[in-house]
This record gives C-alpha cells, sequence and structure tokens, in this order.
C-alpha cells in the first residue's frame, strides 16, 4: 500500500488555478489527484469537463455545494471516477466520498454503512472543528460527521469548503486536511506508506 496524490478543492472555476495544479504535478509526480468538490461557481457540467481535462492526472473526487446538479457526470464523460457514497481502491488505498453539503440523516447513514474499511474519507463539508472555522471564529463543519469519522477510524480525512481554514491535523490516529481553495492557488500533498501518513500543504 503505496501512493501519492494531489489534494484540491474549491476550484470555483478558475482556470488560472491549473497552473499550480500542473506545476506541482510536474514537481511531486503524483500517481493521482482527489477533488474535494467545488469545482465550478454554480457553472454547468461543460465548464466542469473543461477543467477536469487539464488536469495532468487520473482523478477520483466529488462535487460541492456551489456544484449544481449534473456537473457530477464530468467525471465520467472525462474517464474519471465520481466517488459519492461509492468505495474506490487506488494503489491500494480505500477511498470513498460524500458531496455537497448539509448531509441529511439518511445520505451520513448510506455513508456510514459504504465506508467501512474505507482507509480514506473524502467530504466537501469537513467534520465540525475540524479544519472548519470560517470568518468571526464560526465553525460551520458537519456535526453528523464526527461520529461518523470516529467509528470508522480511517487513516486519513479530505475536505474543503471552508476557505479560511486550511491545514492540516493529526487526532487518534486520524490526519485531517483542508488543502485550501485551489482558486487561491492552495493545494495539499499526501503520501500514504502502509500506516504512515504524510500530509502537506503546498
Amino acid at each position: 500500500m503505496c501512493a501519492k496524490f494531489l489534494v484540491i478543492s474549491d476550484i470555483h472555476g478558475s482556470l488560472k488555478s491549473l497552473n499550480k495544479v500542473r506545476a506541482a504535478y510536474h514537481k511531486y509526480e503524483p500517481d493521482f489527484s482527489v477533488i474535494c468538490g467545488d469545482i465550478t461557481h454554480f457553472g454547468s457540467k461543460e465548464d466542469a469537463v473543461d477543467i477536469l481535462e487539464k488536469i495532468p492526472t487520473e482523478i477520483i473526487g466529488i462535487t460541492g455545494n456551489c456544484d449544481k446538479r449534473g456537473v457530477e457526470q464530468a467525471y465520467p464523460e472525462t474517464d474519471n471516477r465520481y466517488i459519492e457514497l461509492k468505495m474506490v481502491e487506488k494503489k491500494g488505498i480505500d477511498f470513498i466520498g460524500l458531496s455537497g453539503s448539509k448531509y441529511s440523516e439518511e445520505k451520513v447513514r448510506t455513508f456510514k454503512e459504504r465506508a467501512v474499511g474505507a482507509d480514506v474519507l473524502v467530504f466537501h463539508q469537513p467534520p465540525y472543528g475540524y479544519l472548519d472555522e470560517a470568518s468571526r471564529g464560526k465553525h460551520i463543519g458537519s456535526k453528523k460527521l464526527v461520529s461518523v469519522v470516529e467509528e470508522l477510524k480511517p487513516k486519513l480525512v479530505l475536505s474543503g469548503h471552508v476557505h479560511e481554514d486550511r491545514g492540516t491535523i493529526r487526532e487518534k490516529g486520524t490526519v485531517y486536511m483542508n488543502p485550501g481553495p485551489a482558486g487561491d492557488d492552495k493545494l495539499g500533498f499526501v503520501e500514504i506508506e502502509g500506516e504512515k501518513v504524510n500530509a502537506q500543504l503546498i
């Protein structure tokens, strides 16, 4: 089990941000990229296709609250993988995602059932209290996700959504990362080798 990958979130339709993605690809030589949502800023599926086609790696990912319905179809149309409520294995590591924000009880329950054994959980909205502090100190993460993460005990939790709280945290054996908004040239890079997780902001 060994993989290295870029973590990208909150592109918000910025084609300019892809210059940083391409530079990171040449510097870090990732195996693939993970997108935590908000590919567009209320744009179309075609806008998302245009962005995904310009990322020089295979991609797995989800959509965010600023991605309209139908944007998720950009993943298969560009030969990439949409991992909403689906376990996907990459380089021996199991990923599963949860798109959007303000998750319903039913959706969280379905996610928890399907995510058993996952190494990496990919959210758009972060769990409450974990890299979710917006302006004026208000926490805007999902309280429903806290118990899910505590029960599943993944190696890594990736999220975006909260542009102001870029960072990494390690707690109780789980690493949390919010790479910051790619639209502002903020990215993350992760290496997983066995039980070791190295997550850095780039």
